[in-house]
């Protein structure tokens, strides 16, 4: 418990030094370029999980500044970990469809933006049991020399249902 709260002050704090650090205003046509910017890259990163293609899903994650990532109650401060982790889930899965359901992008700065989403999850593990369930995100997505990385993210979910 004391890793979340941790995490969770470190995420404020970039925030906090992020929007000190951006003084500049941005035009309403630059948020929503952002806006769009973020959605696109997210709509990949949902691609590539539907895929179940690790490899692809893990170049949405920063590199150089990942901080976090947190899935229900666990918590990742090492991208090495989290990438590992999620490819481990994803060898036990046979197949997987992520439906966005509702998509929130919100430009904090001209570098930085918090997407929050909510989905619809089918997933067939290669047990033989069908997983549905309602999944959401928060991700923190800042803009790196090669476009918009992922630098925290949360995901809950709720089975709505085992066979």
């Amino acid at each position: 418990m004391k890793s979340f709260y941790r995490i969770t002050v470190v995420v404020f704090l970039v925030l906090l030094l992020g929007c000190g650090q951006q003084q500049q205003t941005f035009t309403e046509t630059e948020k929503e370029t952002i806006q769009k910017e973020v959605k696109a890259q997210f709509n990949q990163l949902v691609s590539a999980v539907n895929q179940l293609n690790a490899g692809a899903w893990s170049n949405y994650y920063s590199k150089d500044e990942f901080l976090s990532a947190i899935v229900s109650a666990d918590s990742y401060t090492k991208r090495s970990t989290w990438v590992d982790t999620i490819t481990n889930y994803f060898s036990t899965r046979e197949r997987m469809q992520v439906e966005p359901l509702d998509v929130r992008v919100t430009a904090l700065t001209p570098n930085l933006a918090l997407l929050t989403s909510d989905e619809k999850t089918q997933i067939g593990l290669k047990s033989g049991k069908n997983v549905n369930v309602k999944h959401t995100f928060t991700m923190l997505w800042k803009k790196e020399r090669d476009g918009w990385k992922i630098l925290h993210s949360h995901e809950s979910w709720v089975d709505e249902n085992i066979k």
